[in-house]
């Protein structure tokens, strides 16, 4: 029974898909862009009132607060900072974890110097996380949102280069002593 209602359903999406097909579903959604209900130009290539009103009418909606989409460059961007914060935050909690299993090491240097690599990677993953929150805020309309959106994507991109720089040294000086100890890579 189960395999029937399935091949049904494979099968009325299938028509679906015939019948309006996945590329003109995506052209539907790209014509939502603004366009002018009248032409812009006259005859005489001069700009026209109508248009001139319309366009007034719509900076009258974005100075009133009215929300505007993001432009696709908005989206990708708003998107990556956050993907980055993800990804930062499971490095920090995998590099946590191993520092635990560390611990049961003897070599009491390396454990110091893998705790210090993990709060930097902690440091990256709150400045990465400040910054994707800012970035969220800047993308707003909101003039005042927009600056403490900027404000705090600044103090998040120093709390990652701090942290960055920290890890840098703290890695270097684990590489120095494992070409020490000859360890094989």
């Amino acid at each position: 029974m189960k395999g029937k209602t399935l091949s049904n359903a494979t099968a009325y999406a299938n028509r679906i898909n015939m019948r309006y097909g996945a590329k003109s579903m995506l052209s539907k959604k790209r014509s939502k862009r603004y366009r002018f209900r009248e032409p812009i130009l006259d005859h005489n290539g001069d700009v026209t009132k109508e248009s001139i009103n319309e366009l007034q009418t719509k900076l009258n909606k974005v100075n009133n607060g009215e929300k505007l989409a993001l432009s696709s460059a908005e989206s990708k961007v708003l998107t990556g900072v956050w993907v980055q914060f993800v990804g930062t935050f499971i490095e920090a909690m995998g590099t946590t974890e191993e520092l635990q299993e560390l611990k049961e090491e003897e070599d009491q240097e390396a454990i110091l110097l893998e705790r210090q690599a993990v709060v930097a990677i902690w440091l990256q993953t709150i400045g990465s996380g400040l910054s994707a929150f800012g970035y969220s805020l800047e993308v707003s309309r909101d003039e005042e949102k927009e600056i403490q959106g900027r404000k705090l994507g600044i103090i998040g991109s120093w709390f990652e280069a701090y942290g960055l720089a920290v890890e840098a040294i703290v890695e270097t000086a684990l590489l120095k002593a494992d070409i020490e100890e000859q360890v094989p890579f």
